[in-house]
């Protein structure tokens, strides 16, 4: 191989090139030839100046590459450059400028309210990195061009949603304040949505600012030691336009958390820790979450709460302790008004339990208005659903949505569980959470057969829309029976199959999903599914490394 010298342009003159012979002699020699005597002393002082001509050859080999090299980096940073003026010029066409304002500003509102505008301040000596200022969607909106810009500042509601995070030993810095202040400016009149989480709620400028706007708290998150002083300011004013409250990680000791927003009559969301006080807004709840509550311990309690709130919705648990005998028959009751249950089952390690928060629930109180249901976990019980099926059939309600997150149960339990479901349409089974249970996974070949849609009898779950299966095993997957499980309840669109499906009172699937936490999946396997969504069907299927393979 040749090449020119960036010099002259000419082809370089090597100046060692042994020839095929003169290689085959230098091997034979090598081979053959031993002793200091060997090499006559002319034959050594001519290999020492064909080794000295390598030498340069070889140096001069080097800076060629060298210089290679550098025009290489040359021709990508133009090539760089380049990319970057297509993209330029790219965007002056680009449909996105062609949007017009209403529909743009849809799709900013919804970056900034999944994203949510963070402040933070923590504390070097907190052992935390201070995070930079990326987490402000609303400025980086804003800072993207001059109608970007715009829209923002008109647009009051995308700096309506905050988050501030405090966490300090010596004092509060100005930019904060200033921020807080910045985004109280601009979210103008409209309802804010706030998440204040505190080391300690002392007298801090930001906070006196936030506590200026109480007339246009929508939504308050508040997670802070208890303070004196900063009590006694909430229980004095007024929150007119508050919707949802969540003390659930108010550390309140000298006071109720609940009792500090009294004056709250819009209130129809809370999220607590504690039993709720005479004081609090039972009428207007529509919606109650019990998160860790230590204070309700037996069935009788929570009736009674259940008793004083008529326009309750939705209902979710997580108990810690339950001192009282679980089947108190004094306790049972019924309330058609809630049409949404959430249980999280705590771990034995949290007192002595003589029963579950669910056993609680399901032996005393009775739904007929419900219908969606999610039971939650924790890895040191064994879950029976033997409760479940009863609760479901006494209280004879129509459970279309159903999920299961982390509960260690058999195949065989949870398909007698749905079978008293026959008109579930959304069906959600995460394993995941059981992290270190030796459990075998309800998500098994024995479970995805019995919800194949069968032809001559009776199927399970005939009305299911949609299936969501996430697991946490590594061990082998009948891959094959869930294809075919799913395959058997796509009905394709106006064809006859579909017609006599429906008339059998079988609903076509419309959504699958399935996701292993840690097996890899073969891609291959999952081409009938990959047939399946290209008709119509939506399926996502995530393997190990949340590799998607459909």
């Amino acid at each position: 191989m040749t090449s020119l010298c960036a010099q002259c342009a000419r082809t370089p003159q090597i100046r060692i090139n042994l020839s095929p012979a003169e290689i085959s002699k230098i091997y034979n020699d090598l081979r053959s030839d031993f002793g200091p005597f060997v090499i006559p002393p002319e034959r050594v002082e001519e290999v020492k100046q064909m080794v000295a001509l390598a030498d340069k050859d070889i140096e001069d080999h080097y800076s060629e590459i060298a210089r290679l090299h550098d025009q290489i980096m040359i021709i990508e940073a133009q090539k760089e450059q380049l990319e970057a003026q297509r993209a330029k010029l790219r965007a002056l066409v680009s449909p996105m400028r062609k949007l017009p304002n209403e529909i743009l500003l849809r799709i900013l509102h919804h970056v900034c309210d999944s994203v949510g505008n963070r402040l933070f301040d923590i504390d070097e000596e907190a052992g935390i990195d201070s995070p930079p200022i990326p987490y402000l969607p609303s400025m980086v909106v804003s800072s993207v061009c001059s109608r970007w810009r715009n829209l923002a500042l008109s647009s009051p509601s995308l700096w309506a949603n905050l988050t501030v995070v405090i966490i300090t030993y010596d004092r509060e810095p100005d930019e904060l304040g200033s921020m807080v202040a910045l985004y109280m400016e601009r979210s103008g009149a409209w309802p804010l949505k706030l998440s204040v989480y505190l080391e300690r709620a002392d007298e801090l400028c930001s906070l006196g600012l936030l506590l200026q706007h109480t007339h246009r708290w929508e939504s308050f998150t508040y997670r802070a030691p208890y303070s004196v002083s900063f009590s006694n300011k909430l229980s004095q004013l007024p929150f007119p336009s508050l919707l949802e409250l969540d003390t659930s990680h108010f550390s309140g000791r000298e006071s109720s958390a609940l009792d500090l927003f009294e004056h709250a009559p819009r209130l129809h969301t809370l999220a607590t820790t504690e039993v709720p006080s005479p004081k609090a807004p039972f009428n207007q709840l529509k919606s109650l979450h019990f998160l860790m509550v230590m204070e309700l311990s037996s069935p009788a309690e929570l009736a009674n709460i259940l008793n004083n709130c008529p326009s309750l919705k939705t209902l979710s648990l997580e108990l810690k302790r339950i001192d009282q005998e679980v089947r108190d028959p004094t306790a049972q009751g019924t309330w058609h008004n809630i049409t949404s249950l959430a249980i999280m089952e705590q771990s034995a390690e949290y007192g002595s339990l003589t029963g579950s928060c669910s056993e609680m629930v399901f032996s005393s109180l009775r739904f007929p208005s419900l219908t969606e249901l999610v039971v939650k976990g924790r890895p040191q019980r064994t879950y029976a659903t033997d409760p479940l099926i009863s609760f479901i059939t006494t209280s004879s309600c129509i459970i279309t949505t159903f999920t299961i997150y982390g509960l260690s149960v058999s195949d065989v339990d949870l398909i007698a569980a749905l079978q008293v479901m026959p008109s579930i349409l959304h069906l959600e089974i995460d394993d995941k959470f059981d992290f270190y249970s030796y459990q075998q996974s309800p998500i098994s070949s024995h479970l995805m057969s019995s919800l194949r849609h069968q032809s001559t009898s009776d199927s399970l779950a005939p009305k299911l829309h949609s299936l969501c299966l996430i697991s946490k095993y590594k061990e082998p997957f009948d891959d094959a029976t869930f294809i075919g499980m799913v395959e058997s309840r796509w009905f394709k669109p106006g064809s006859d199959l579909s017609a006599a499906m429906f008339s059998a009172g079988k609903a076509c699937i419309r959504s699958i999903v399935l996701k292993f936490c840690w097996r890899e999946v073969d891609r291959e396997v999952y081409q009938p599914l990959r047939n399946l969504d290209a008709e119509g069907l939506r399926v996502v299927v995530v393997g190990k490394n949340r590799v998607q393979v459909v």
